[in-house]
């Protein structure tokens, strides 16, 4: 590998599903552009993270270990830290890659050099269903972001100087990424998401049963704070009573009518 390298890959691991873990690993391994570093966090929870790594037995691979048990925020930035690539590709330890992922979104940023975030579209599924396709294609206004037409977290590649001239992930709980694009859009950052396919994103049961009022604080305490920044107005913060009224449904409810209506819908709802 180049000492010079432009792609860092980011995941941060606290006791995956093993096996979800490992498919979302050689996702990342079997992508068709090769030259990249691949920082995987371990967050010192129950799994082997090096061990299981040994497995694939790939030099791109590099596992930084917390001191101890950090949370998912502290653990994106360790890996933002370390990485040495111009750019960062966000991945989930879930998720499958499509193979043409990086290739694309890659050589879209290089050649788009006013967007400092690009994503792309997902599919939504679980085990044994696919729901959908998730996200809207096109440029990402700051109006649009704050009424959740959004870059998906886990599918973009960020400008590594535009997310530390930000100072990183903002410490919200599950809404650390929002924040972000938050304090990047003051920065005059712009986001667009392409159209291509290029991350399965999965969700189970157990995730939506996480999408209640108690966890979506920290989704609503972001609103509250950047949106008058921003100068989100009444479909802006429409949107924060939307959450709200999320967070009190019955996690069925929520899940029965994704799956009807997940089409050409972000991930953030």
């Amino acid at each position: 590998m180049k000492k010079n390298i432009d792609i860092s890959v980011v995941m941060a691991e606290f006791n995956t599903n093993i096996n979800y873990l490992k498919y979302a690993i050689q996702s990342i391994l079997d992508q068709t552009y090769k030259d990249f570093e691949f920082i995987i966090v371990d967050d010192c929870g129950t799994n082997n993270v090096s061990e299981i790594v040994a497995e694939f037995n790939d030099t791109r691979i590099k596992v930084v270990k917390n001191p101890k048990n950090m949370g998912f925020v502290y653990s994106l930035n360790n890996g933002v830290r370390r990485a040495k690539g111009k750019y960062i590709v966000r991945m989930d330890t879930d998720d499958i890659a499509i193979p043409s992922r990086i290739e694309k979104i890659y050589n879209f940023i290089t050649t788009h050099p006013e967007y400092d975030i690009v994503g792309s579209r997902a599919v939504e599924f679980s085990d044994d269903i696919n729901y959908g396709i998730l996200g809207k294609s096109g440029e990402k206004s700051k109006y649009a972001i704050m009424q959740g037409d959004t870059v998906i977290h886990p599918s973009v590649i960020m400008r590594k100087s535009a997310v530390v001239q930000v100072g990183g992930y903002p410490d919200y709980y599950r809404s650390e990424d929002l924040a972000l694009w938050c304090e990047l859009l003051l920065r005059g950052a712009m986001f667009y998401v392409v159209d291509d396919v290029l991350l399965k994103y999965r969700v189970n049961l157990h995730d939506y049963k996480k999408r209640n009022l108690k966890n979506r604080r920290g989704e609503i305490k972001v609103r509250l704070h950047y949106y008058p920044k921003l100068g989100g107005g009444f479909r802006e913060y429409f949107r924060i009573i939307k959450s709200v009224v999320a967070g009190l449904l019955p996690y069925r409810f929520v899940q029965r009518y994704r799956s009807k209506h997940v089409i050409g819908r972000n991930d953030d709802e």
